[in-house]
Order: C-alpha cells, then sequence, then structure tokens
C-alpha cells in the first residue's frame, strides 16, 4: 500500500477545505485536527500560511496543465477537447468544491501580492489553450462561432469558472450541466 507523506496530507486537506470554504476560512488547527498532528507539523512543512497557498496553487496549475496536456494528445478532434475540459470543471463540482484558482481569484482583494503572478498564470495557461483548441476547430470546420478564438476562449472560462460558483451557491448541478451543454452547442 502507497503511504501519503504527512506534507502531501496537508495539501490534501489543505485544498479540500481552501475549495470549500475559501482559504481565509480555515486554520492550521483545522488541518490539524483533522490529520490528528500538532500545528507545530505543519509549521514544520510550510512556515506561513502563505508558503502553504504558493504551494497549493503550484501543485494545482501543475495537475490542470497536466490534464490539459493529457486531454490534447489523447482527443483528436477539439469538439472532444472541449467536452473533456468542461469535465474537469463537472468533475470538481461532483466533489463539491470550486475551481482553487476561481476560489482565489474570489478573494483576489485578500491574496497576497506574491501570489497574483502564479493565479494570473493559472488562467492565462488555460486561455491559451483553450485558444488553440478553438481556432483548430475552427480551421478544421469542426467549430462554429464568431468573434476570436481569444473572445470565445474568455467566454467558455469565464462561464465555467461562474457556472460552478453558481451550482455550488445553489446546490443544483442542473445548471452547470445546462449551461454547458449550451455552450459548447453553440461552438458546432
Amino acid at each position: 500500500m502507497l503511504r501519503i507523506s504527512t506534507r502531501d496530507q496537508i495539501l490534501n486537506i489543505a485544498q479540500a477545505l481552501a475549495q470549500t470554504r475559501g482559504f481565509n476560512a480555515f486554520s492550521y488547527a483545522d488541518i490539524a485536527e483533522e490529520l490528528g498532528i500538532r500545528n507545530a507539523s505543519i509549521h514544520h512543512h510550510f512556515p506561513s500560511k502563505l508558503d502553504l497557498e504558493a504551494e497549493l496553487l503550484s501543485r494545482y496549475r501543475s495537475v490542470f496543465v497536466n490534464e490539459l496536456s493529457n486531454i490534447r494528445s489523447e482527443e483528436a478532434k477539439s469538439a472532444g477537447c472541449l467536452q473533456r475540459y468542461t469535465q474537469l470543471y463537472f468533475d470538481t463540482l461532483k466533489s463539491h468544491r470550486v475551481c482553487l484558482g476561481g476560489m482565489m481569484a474570489s478573494d483576489v482583494g485578500a491574496l497576497p501580492d506574491v501570489l497574483a503572478p502564479s493565479l494570473n498564470a493559472f488562467f492565462e495557461e488555460q486561455l491559451e489553450w483553450l485558444t488553440s483548441v478553438l481556432r483548430t476547430g475552427k480551421k478544421n470546420g469542426e467549430l462554429n462561432y464568431s468573434g476570436s478564438a481569444e473572445s470565445q476562449a474568455n467566454l467558455l472560462l469565464a462561464a465555467l469558472q461562474g457556472g460552478l460558483m453558481i451550482t455550488n451557491a445553489t446546490n443544483d448541478e442542473a445548471i452547470f450541466m445546462s449551461m454547458s451543454k449550451t455552450l459548447l452547442a453553440q461552438l458546432k
């Protein structure tokens, strides 16, 4: 059986708390209680909450970029790429969470300045990927939309992020399902 390091367990719990409560709505004491360790053990791995937040965002970005790369290499069609991209957001919703990047963006006024470049990069990476997929799909005649690929990428990203927030607030998955199906249908 694979043993998860204490550091990774801390990150996993912190990520779940950040995605369900928001980063400012939990403390090291919450993590320590869930893990059955002392706060000092968390401070050993992450001396400050800023260190923890930076590591969470870095890890989340890395996983997301890897997922995007996998989608692009496994899907021959742009529509399939977009469907799988949308599924990433639905999977987050099914776990009763919101996107960590979206959660941080919703609290950007309280976000330490040092994290802003990484958060911006998280969204830029998605926008670049979406723009490329949309541009390829239009070029191949698979997708049809008005305006630029960049504007469609912005629309799709904003709609999915907002859809997660609204669906979590209303506890009605049908909202997200309907919205995402409509978005994808409008691109075909």
